[in-house]
Order: C-alpha cells, then sequence, then structure tokens
C-alpha cells in the first residue's frame, strides 16, 4: 500500500511510533525515523531495514525547533523525496492540578504545542517548495489525543486541546494550496507513557474491555498515509473503543 512513499516520522523509537514505523515498512515505505536518543532509535531502523526497506536516523528533540526546516531538508535527501510527515513526538505530565511546575508546563507545551506547530510548518513549507507543480503536494499526520474533546486543568491535556485546534486551523489553511493534514487522535494505549502507574489500565475500560495496542492505531496510519485518504483532512479521528465522545 506504501510502497514508493518516503515518510518521515517523528517520535519514532518505541509505543506508537514505533508501531507505526513497523506498519509502514511492512507495507514497503521508505522511511528516515527521527526522535531524541538515536540507541533507542537504531533497533527500530534496523527491524524496518530487515523488512526490505531504507530506514535512517536522526537525533531531535522536537522542542528543538530551529532544526526543524533542517530535518525535513535531510529527510528527503536522505530518501530522495518526502511524501509524509507523521509527527508523534510528545510528553505527558505526572502531577495533579495543584503541584504543577512551571518548568514541567513549559516543557509540555515545547514539546506537544510548539514542537508540533513548527514541525508542520517546516513540511508544509517543503512540500511547496519541492513539489510546487503538483496538485497534490504532501501529507502531514499528527498524533495527538482524545484529551483535545474534552476540558482539561492538566498541562497535557491542555496541550492536546491546543494541537486539535491547530490541526483544525492548519488543514483548512493547507488544503486549497495541495497540502493534506490528517490528526489521529487515540485514547488511552498500552504504551510506556500510559503505563507509568501500576494499575492504571484498569482505569480505562472499552467495549473490548482493555486500553487499545499501539498496533491498532498503526493501522490507521497506514491507510492515512495512502493517496486513498486524500480527501480526510483537519478534524480528529479518534480511536477510543466510545470512550469520552
Amino acid at each position: 500500500m506504501l510502497k514508493g512513499k518516503k515518510i518521515l516520522i517523528v517520535g519514532a523509537s518505541r509505543g506508537i511510533g514505533e508501531a507505526i514505523a513497523y506498519a509502514y515498512a511492512k507495507e514497503g515505505a521508505d522511511l528516515v525515523l527521527a526522535g531524541r536518543n538515536l540507541e533507542t532509535l537504531q533497533p527500530v531502523a534496523e527491524t524496518c531495514r530487515a523488512m526490505g526497506v531504507a530506514a535512517y536516523t536522526i537525533e531531535w528533540d522536537v522542542a528543538d525547533v530551529k532544526r526543524a526546516d533542517e530535518v525535513m531538508a535531510k529527510a528527503a535527501e536522505l530518501m530522495g523525496d518526502l511524501h509524509v510527515v507523521l509527527h508523534n513526538a510528545g510528553v505527558i505530565d505526572r502531577e495533579k492540578f495543584l503541584s504543577v511546575r512551571e518548568e514541567e508546563w513549559d516543557r509540555i507545551f515545547a514539546v506537544n504545542v510548539k514542537g508540533a506547530y513548527f514541525c508542520c510548518q517546516a513540511a508544509a513549507n517543503f512540500y511547496l517548495s519541492a513539489h510546487e507543480n503538483a496538485d497534490f503536494k504532501g501529507k502531514i499526520i499528527v498524533i495527538s489525543s482524545e484529551c483535545g474533546h474534552q476540558p482539561h486543568i492538566s498541562p497535557y491535556g491542555i496541550s492536546k486541546w491546543s494541537v486539535h485546534g491547530l490541526c483544525n486551523g492548519l488543514a483548512k489553511a493547507l488544503f486549497k494550496r495541495g497540502v493534506v493534514l490528517q490528526n489521529i487522535a487515540p485514547g488511552p494505549v498500552t504504551t510506556e507513557m500510559m503505563l507509568w502507574e501500576p494499575g492504571k489500565s484498569d482505569a480505562y475500560n472499552s467495549a473490548f474491555g482493555r486500553m487499545a495496542h499501539p498496533e491498532e492505531i498503526a493501522d490507521l496510519a497506514v491507510f492515512l498515509a495512502t493517496d486513498k485518504s486524500n480527501r480526510i483532512a483537519g478534524m480528529p479521528i479518534y480511536i477510543n473503543g466510545g470512550l469520552n465522545t
């Protein structure tokens, strides 16, 4: 389904991003995997290469937004082009409202909101320049959260509310220029980010009686990366077992 596609995954070393990398590789896409730690990215890249595709790594903390354009250009150079940018990088807070510290707020917004904003900006600028004469220039997929659907008092929840607004606004602005922006909003998923507290998974019960698995998010990400989904833009697609919708 993705043979010939050149895809950059930002936040690919574990969890949802790792599962998406394997799903994309299985479908034949060449990949650049970006993340804060090359040591954790390398085994993911090696597994992807074993599936017969090209897989490269770039060390990048998305909070370092000054490097966003450089990363897009490097990814395109490594693969020969760039068709899809998937933004999955995110951090979550552990504190309750009354104990949240300013530095924690700043880190969450630096990654979840500012990082997403400038990653999308850099991707759009690359597409508009490199594919100037094409009607369809490229695709951006943002992994957000069902938290963006609800009022929140945690920095994480508020950041995801912001990301939903960003995705809706950018999708409208970019679609008419040939860049498609899509938003996947998972509910609780069995990743290290969610399972930081013993028994945490027991608090989330869908019709299946469990959290989603990262591979279930990856299945949708595969479809969205194909040209068959090019009319889907902006509004979040929830994968949450019917919770909080």
